[in-house]
């Protein structure tokens, strides 16, 4: 009897061992729990409201032409270091100093391909000038 209550254990213990091991392996196909996300500051140097959402034009330089396009209409927000808000953003304006979060995330249009996308935006003060 003792024999078979060790053998029960023994199977019980190997079948968590097994389904553990099973659950951490990284198959690849998950993005995993780490998102790098870059810091840029600069410039609102264009502003497009579209149905589709709230698109900047992003530069280091404040007399920029149009800048890289930026889609914030999902992004988080807040004003100097307050409160995050949830979108849209509503403290854009052209010229308005801001800082903004990106991550490389998947485009779900062209599976395979990587994306910038903003995930917050910080309207900073106006530099002293």
């Amino acid at each position: 009897m003792a024999v078979m209550k060790t053998v029960r254990v023994a199977v019980v213990l190997a079948l968590l061992a097994v389904t553990a091991t099973a659950c951490t392996q990284d198959d690849g196909g998950s993005p995993g729990a780490d998102l790098a996300i870059e810091r840029r500051t600069g410039y609102v140097v264009a502003i497009e409201e579209e149905s589709a959402g709230l698109m900047i034009g992003f530069d280091e330089n404040r007399d920029a032409p149009g800048g890289e396009q930026f889609d914030v209409s999902g992004s988080l927000w807040r004003v100097d270091d307050g409160l995050w808000n949830e979108p849209p953003v509503t403290c854009l304006g052209l010229g308005r100093r801001v800082e903004i979060g990106v991550a490389e995330v998947q485009n779900e249009a062209r599976p395979g391909l990587l994306m910038e996308r903003v995930i917050w935006v910080a309207c900073l003060e106006a530099d002293a000038e």
